[in-house]
Order: structure tokens, then C-alpha cells, then sequence
């Protein structure tokens, strides 16, 4: 209200209470004989009267101060958030800025230069679970176009700063439970189908990407969040991005969840989350989002002229991967999680549901139902230790579980007896789709994993964990020969590391790690890396 107002509502009070003043003192002064007690009974309640018709005319005016709001910062509802002046709602700023160093001194993934044989290209640049681990090359496996060449690059070095994040929490009180924004970016975009060049130069590839985005109201959540199945509390703190190897997944998806908490640090969740079948090919792994840029043109099959050279080599050429991709999303994801948290740790039970469809457009249409659980938690044992893991498995679970497979198929792959696969154009899938329809198997893959871990604390400031993880993949011998020696059977990972806090805050670590690839043909590969990182989070 303006200082005038003010000043105005101020002067009106005055005279209110100096008229009343002023009637009394008139009383007295008028020098009135002695009353009598009707008299004065009536004098007081007259007094009385003007004492509320007073009261009343200073109520009914405006406030002379009106009540200014708040504009201290005041403590949050949650850790390390603060009041917004004037609101009720909490907010954080948060996240870390990080810089690593890793080391590969064997089994970088190589990049396609040299027939296949390049070195890394800027791809995996964060950990061996990151996507290395699944490509790690092959021992004994050379090249088609570099003969006497092996895949595999030593003293591979890469230096990164996207673990970097940043992320805004806002919170306020409803009467339906706690009301929360959540947005997190960082910049851990993997440029797999981008070509980069100088990319360590003045500029670099990174774009951010949404992390979580999502918004609660009480026990419902919708957008994108940690997966409902997934446990991050049952895995150790590592300088490795990626983690351990066949966590219970998803890491982060859009979903709709509601949990309920059922008391004594128990809680019931039930999820639908966004599908994403993948499925085991001829060619290799491939997801339903395995694509190419819309709108760009497909190789036709090269048609080889006498003088040797290929036709057709103009178009936007598309990997056998996305070509021969029928997967469609059948239904959502669902997900039932019951878990427990205690001072002694937590444990917690998932089970879930996967649905798969493959469907080329013409005569192929098969549809599968895959299903799974897990079992994880963590126990204090000593102090600040503590040992944890868990144990996932299902028939079809697909990527509910880390670097696992949902289906197995041998479709795009050479049938009914035809000595070439369906990327020729003499294939029954090019001459004869009914046909070559009818020849595809297709099932799920029962895969299983495990993964423990623990964690010494030396001091206040310094600890060290040590885990080993793996998961398994029993897929069929019908997925071809071309298949068998590019789909994972199994893979195990594992890591040591220190980590040093000097300050609160900050984190200074050293990790060493072995990764380990088998493939369903049985060939396999080794990659080993030293890794080192600094952490600040704010």
C-alpha cells in the first residue's frame, strides 16, 4: 500500500481514539453532582457501548500496516532445499560436474575404419558398461577387408566430462500428499550414428539430453523417471558410468506408477512403463527403435555388374540391424515392486511383464509374452560397510535386466535351404516372402544374471569397493551361423577402486576393471581399463 495511504489510515485511528478520549475528559470536567447507582450503572454501560462502537470502527478500517510477505529465505522441506520467499514450495539446484580419465589397455571397441579395425571413435568414452563391454572385440577375429588384423586397439585413451548433470527439484505440501517437479539433463548422449571429426578439438558432439523429467502428485508419478524394476541402491559406488553389468533395468523411462506405502518402511509400486523389446538377429541385438533417418532412401540389393563393380550405391545405404526389424511395441511394460528400507539396509522383490510382436507387413506375425523377477538389496555389516547384490532371471525379460536379450529369431537370415541371406535379391525374402515367412522361428530367450558387491570405508574420508557382476543368454542355434558370432551369450565385469573425499562433497577416485565377452559361438574377448575421475556436486 503507498506510504499515503498509510499515513492516512493512521491520521483516521487517531481521531477515533482521541473523540473518545475527549468524551470521557468532558464528564469529569463538567463537574457533575454526585450520581446515583442507577446512574452510574447507566454511565458505564454507555461507556461500554462507545468502548465497542469504537473497537468496531477500528476493526472495519484497513490494517494501517497491511502484513508484508516474507522475504527471508527460509530452510526447506527436504535436504539442501530453501523455502521460496512468499511460497510454500521447496526448491534444490543441484548436480555434479565431472571429469574422467579412462584408460583402455586392451578391448576398446574399434570403429569402422580399417575394414571394422579402426580405433575408438569417441563413442564409449565413460566406463566399460556403457556399451564397450557388449562390443568388446573378439580374440582371434580378423577383419574381412584387413587380413591378418585382429579388432582389438591397446592404449586407447579418452578423456570426458559427460557425467556432468544438472537438475531442479521443486516440492510443496497438497492436501493428496507431497507435490513434486522434477527435470535433470547432462550431456551422456552416445554419438553411435554420428560421425565426428575433431571432436577433442574446440568443439565437441555432446548435446544435453533429459534425464528425468516427471511430476508427482502423492504416491502417483508420471514421466520419466528410474525404472520401477530397477534397484541403484543394491550396486556399488563406482567411477564406471555404466555400473555392474545385468542390474535389474530400466535405468531411466517414461512411465505411469503409483506407490503405496504399507508402514514399518514398506511400500507396494505397480508401473506401466514405456516398451522396449529388443530382440536377437542374424546381424546382432537390435531394439523396436532400431531405424533409420526417416525420409532417406534404403540400399536396394546391390546388384553386381560383370566388371565387378556394385549398383546402387548412391542411396542412403541402411544396416541389415534396421532393415530387417519387425518389432512393434505389443503393450506397455508393466512392473509390481514390493521393498522394505531399515537402519540394518533394504531389500527389495520385482516381477514384470514384456510384450513382443513381430510383424514384417506381409505373412510374418508372431507374438510372445516374455516374464521375469529379481531379488536385490544391501546390509550394513560393520560402521559405514555394507554388502549388497541381487539376482534376476525370466524367459523373455528382455532389457529389464542389463544387456539382456527378450527374443531370438532368424529372420533377414538365409532359409528354406538358400545358401544366401535376405539382403539378396535372390532370397526367398525378395522372390517369395510367403515363403520365406513361413521358415522363420522366432522364441523367447530364458536369461539369468547375478551380481554382488562390497564396500570397505579405511576412513571417514577414503573407501574402496569391489564387485563382480554377469548375466547369461541361452539363445538358440537357430539363429545362424552369422548370428552365433555376434550375439552375447554372456558377459562379466568387474571393478576395484579407491575413493577419496578430501572435502564434503567431493570425490577424487582411481578404478581398475575387467570385462569379459562370450559370444553364442563361443569366441571371446577381454577388455581391460584404468579409470579416474573428479566430482564436485553442488
Amino acid at each position: 500500500m503507498p506510504s499515503a495511504s498509510r499515513g492516512s489510515l493512521s491520521v483516521r485511528r487517531l481521531r477515533v481514539e482521541a473523540l473518545g478520549g475527549l468524551t470521557a475528559l468532558i464528564v469529569l470536567l463538567a463537574g457533575l453532582p454526585p450520581a446515583g447507582a442507577d446512574e452510574l450503572a447507566d454511565l458505564r454501560a454507555n461507556q461500554e457501548r462507545l468502548q465497542q462502537r469504537l473497537d468496531q470502527l477500528v476493526q472495519d478500517e484497513p490494517s494501517a500496516e497491511p502484513a508484508r510477505p516474507n522475504t527471508a529465505v527460509g530452510v526447506g522441506s527436504f535436504p539442501r532445499s530453501f523455502l521460496i520467499p512468499g511460497t510454500d514450495t521447496s526448491l534444490r539446484i543441484g548436480g555434479q560436474a565431472v571429469g574422467s580419465v579412462l584408460w583402455y589397455l586392451k578391448g576398446a571397441a574399434p570403429s569402422g575404419a580399417l575394414g571394422g579395425t579402426g580405433g575408438a571413435s569417441e563413442w564409449y568414452t565413460d566406463g566399460q558398461n556403457t556399451g564397450n563391454l557388449q562390443n568388446t572385440p573378439l580374440k582371434g577375429v580378423a577383419a574381412a577387408t584387413a587380413v591378418g588384423f585382429t579388432p582389438s586397439r591397446s592404449s586407447v585413451w579418452d578423456f570426458s566430462a559427460k557425467q556432468s548433470r544438472i537438475f531442479i527439484d521443486a516440492r510443496m505440501p497438497s492436501p493428496y500428499g507431497e507435490v513434486v517437479a522434477f527435470v535433470g539433463l547432462d550431456f551422456f548422449t552416445p554419438n553411435t550414428n554420428t560421425t565426428l571429426n575433431d571432436n577433442q578439438g574446440s568443439y565437441n558432439g555432446y548435446i544435453a539430453r533429459l534425464r528425468q523429467g516427471y511430476a508427482a502428485l502423492g504416491g502417483l508419478l508420471v514421466g520419466q523417471n528410474n525404472g520401477t524394476f530397477s534397484d541403484f541402491d543394491s550396486s556399488p559406488e563406482l567411477v564406471d558410468f555404466g555400473g555392474q553389468n545385468g542390474a535389474s533395468f530400466v535405468a531411466r523411462t517414461p512411465q505411469v506408477r503409483y506407490t503405496y506405502p504399507l508402514g514399518n518402511g514398506m511400500s507396494v509400486a505397480v508401473a506401466a512403463e514405456n516398451p522396449n523389446p529388443n530382440v536377437a538377429g542374424p546381424f546382432g541385438m537390435y531394439l523396436t527403435d532400431t531405424n533409420q533417418i526417416p525420409g532417406t532412401a534404403s540400399c536396394a540389393a546391390l546388384a553386381v555388374a560383370p566388371a565387378g563393380s556394385a549398383a546402387n550405391i548412391t542411396n542412403a545405404c541402411l544396416g541389415n540391424l534396421a532393415f530387417f526389424n519387425p518389432l512393434q511395441q505389443l503393450m506397455p511394460t508393466f512392473v509390481a515392486r514390493w521393498r522394505i528400507d531399515q537402519p540394518w539396509g533394504h531389500l527389495q522383490a520385482g516381477l514384470t511383464t514384456v510384450g513382443y510382436n513381430l510383424n514384417d507387413g506381409r505373412f510374418l506375425s508372431q507374438e510372445y509374452l516374455g516374464y521375469g523377477g529379481a531379488v536385490s538389496g544391501h546390509v550394513f555389516t560393520w560402521g559405514k560397510d555394507s554388502l549388497g547384490g541381487g539376482f534376476a532371471g525370466g524367459n523373455g525379460v528382455g532389457d529389464q535386466i542389463e544387456n539382456n536379450v527378450g527374443v531370438a529369431t532368424n529372420f533377414g537370415g538365409a532359409l528354406n535351404g538358400q545358401a544366401v541371406n535376405a539382403t539378396s535379391s535372390t532370397s526367398n525374402f525378395s522372390v517369395n516372402r510367403a515363403l520365406y515367412d513361413r521358415a522363420v522361428l522366432s522364441t523367447t530367450i530364458v536369461s539369468y544374471s547375478a551380481r554382488i558387491y562390497y564396500t570397505h570405508w579405511w576412513t571417514d574420508q577414503l573407501r574402496s569397493s569391489a564387485d563382480f557382476s554377469m548375466n547369461h543368454n541361452d539363445i538358440p542355434a537357430f539363429i545362424q551361423a552369422s548370428g552365433r558370432a555376434v550375439n552375447n551369450k554372456e558377459l562379466s565385469l568387474t571393478h576395484l577402486n579407491l575413493i577419496w573425499s578430501p572435502v564434503a562433497f567431493v570425490d577424487l577416485g582411481v578404478e581398475g576393471a575387467w570385462g569379459h565377452r562370450v559370444v553364442v559361438s563361443n569366441l571371446r574377448g577381454d577388455a581391460y581399463t584404468v579409470q579416474t575421475e573428479m566430482k564436485v556436486r553442488f
